[in-house]
């Protein structure tokens, strides 16, 4: 019987082994139904900075009276730092300022320009 002593100890370590592989799957949001939760956290947190980018560009158009008044919408996507204007304006001096400052909105921001220009329109 003396001749297995040092399997006790060899028993007991891995005993530990295993226990520690069993804990490693129960870590938070791993298959215990809480990851749809946090897909759909980031979602919502993606969608309020997408709102911010895009009253952030708002504002800067307001500050301006050719554009407070023209037909414009803006859609941002704050995960890539991009600012779209769609709509129209009078001049092409009043479609260089608002894409001006749709840039001064947020430091490194791309804007995708999709203002038309049609002057009899307003």
């Amino acid at each position: 019987m003396a001749k297995f002593f040092w399997l006790i100890p060899l028993l007991v370590s891995f005993s530990v082994v295993f226990v520690g592989c069993d804990e490693r799957g129960r870590q938070p949001g791993m298959g215990n139904g809480n990851s749809k939760s946090i897909h759909k956290l980031e979602r919502m947190n993606a969608a309020m900075r997408d709102s911010d980018l895009e009253n952030a560009v708002r504002a800067k158009l307001e500050t301006n009276p050719q554009l407070k008044s023209a037909d414009l919408s803006v859609n941002a996507d704050a995960v890539r730092n991009e600012v779209t204007l769609s709509g129209t304006v009078r001049t092409h001096a009043a479609r260089k300022k608002a894409i001006e400052l749709a840039k001064s909105a947020k430091t490194g921001v791309a804007v995708n320009d999709k203002i038309d220009v049609k002057p009899g329109r307003h």
